[in-house]
This record gives structure tokens, C-alpha cells and sequence, in this order.
């Protein structure tokens, strides 16, 4: 029988997702706020329905970049652990 080679590859796929999801929809609303844009307004789409005004509108971007932080950091540390 031969052995299951692991590379990874699995692990660095859902890496990258993670980071794509905290870029598209965590960093990218925050620029958009920012410098007050009006494209990229599909990033800023599901927090639309919250009507959030002033500094609050922040609030869901952010959370989202720190959990996508977080979880592509333990992603990343389990992968180097194995």
C-alpha cells in the first residue's frame, strides 16, 4: 500500500479563500467608506440593510478583516504544526 502524500494544498486553498473574503469584503468597504467611492458598492452589499450612519458603518467591515485575520492565522499555524 502506498502512503497519503499531504501537501497541504488543501489547507493553503482555504487559506487564500479566507484572505480573499477578508480583502473583498473587510478592506475593501473600508477604502471604500473612506475615501467615499462609489464603486465597489457590491463589497459594501451585505451591509447595506443594516442603514448604519457615521462611524458605525465601519463596524461590520472591520469585523469581518479580524475574524478573517484570525482564522487564516490559526489556518496557518495548524498547517505549519502538521
Amino acid at each position: 500500500m502506498t502512503e497519503s502524500q499531504d501537501t497541504g494544498a488543501g489547507s493553503r486553498f482555504a487559506i487564500n479563500v479566507v484572505g480573499l473574503v477578508g480583502i473583498v469584503f473587510g478592506l475593501v468597504p473600508i477604502v471604500r467608506y473612506l475615501l467615499d467611492l462609489g464603486y465597489f458598492g457590491f463589497t459594501t452589499a451585505p451591509y447595506d440593510w443594516l442603514r448604519l450612519e457615521g462611524a458605525l458603518r465601519f463596524l461590520p467591515p472591520v469585523m469581518v478583516l479580524v475574524v478573517c485575520i484570525a482564522v487564516a492565522y490559526t489556518l496557518e499555524k495548524r498547517l505549519g504544526r502538521d
